[in-house]
């Protein structure tokens, strides 16, 4: 932007030299070179105002702490092109020279300026709608690259998006399966805790059978066993008490087989349980 601002200023330097030049010649010129002369500083001034114009433009683009300085210089600028301008518009250097008053002449002279001033009014149209141009394409392109960028990002959204999406279809089609699995081991286990339910019923009756089994056998061959030891020994009449109760015993032979009798059975016993106990 500096580098821009200072080539202006170069240019600002050459049109000022020129309108300079130009007025040191005019008051010294007559006829047609004088109308030219002043033709071009016209236009050298209406080139000047422009690229005064250019300067402005560029001055507020520049960043804040060279923007103070480069607009003291352009006020400067502004302030020699002011009075240079009024110079011009002096007397003496109208395009119409002191010793000509004839009314031909002064026909020319008129329409002389007024193609000056229609031809600086055309460029200065010119000029203004080349810069409106000029903005207007640059606006474009800003336009342009902002569309650009934004067309990019939303392009990475969109690829972020699709990614996201694939990533939920995964986890959703993983749960699913995850879900599936837990239904199976689900119905699994109900099926072992019944079948767990089923077994310990059906050993608890198969037990509760044994021990009624053994307990009835246990039983049948306890009574037995005391009926056939009782069959075989003959009883004994012993006299009566003190009370008047006659009391019958067996025979001492009867007795011995009855208490070699009772371990048998007790041995009998003990091993009927221990039998029914290991099978549980």
């Amino acid at each position: 932007m500096a580098s821009l601002f200072e080539t202006y200023e170069r240019q600002y330097g050459n049109l000022t030299s020129e309108i300079t030049l130009n007025l040191s010649r005019i008051p010294r010129l007559h006829d047609d070179e004088r109308r030219r002369v002043v033709g071009e500083t016209s236009l050298l001034f209406d080139e000047t105002k422009d690229l005064i114009e250019q300067m402005m433009l560029e001055v507020q683009e520049l960043p804040q702490e060279t923007r103070e300085k480069y607009s003291t210089r352009l006020q400067f600028f502004q302030k020699e092109l002011s009075r240079l301008s009024e110079e011009f518009k002096k007397p003496k250097y109208s395009a119409r020279s002191s010793g000509v008053q004839n009314d031909a002449y002064e026909f020319d002279e008129e329409g002389l300026r007024e193609e000056v001033l229609f031809d600086s009014d055309m460029r200065a149209r010119l000029l203004e709608n080349t810069e409106r141009l000029a903005k207007t394409g640059d606006r474009l392109q800003s336009g342009l690259k902002v569309a650009l960028q934004t067309e990019e990002v939303g392009g990475n959204i969109l690829n972020d998006l699709s990614e996201q999406r694939e990533k939920l279809q995964r986890s959703r089609s993983r749960l699913r399966q995850a879900d599936g699995d837990l239904e199976k081991s689900s119905r699994v286990i109900s099926e072992m805790t019944r079948k767990i339910l089923q077994n310990r019923v059906l050993l608890a009756g198969i037990g509760f059978f044994i021990i009624i089994v053994f307990i009835v056998a246990l039983y049948l061959v306890s009574q037995r066993q005391y009926n056939s030891g009782a069959t075989n020994r003959p009883a004994v009449n012993v006299p009566a008490s003190s009370h008047g109760e006659v009391q019958s015993v067996l025979s001492p032979s009867a007795q011995l087989d009855r208490a070699a009798l009772q371990p048998e059975n007790s041995r009998t016993k003990r091993s009927l349980l221990l039998a029914a106990y290991g099978l549980f």
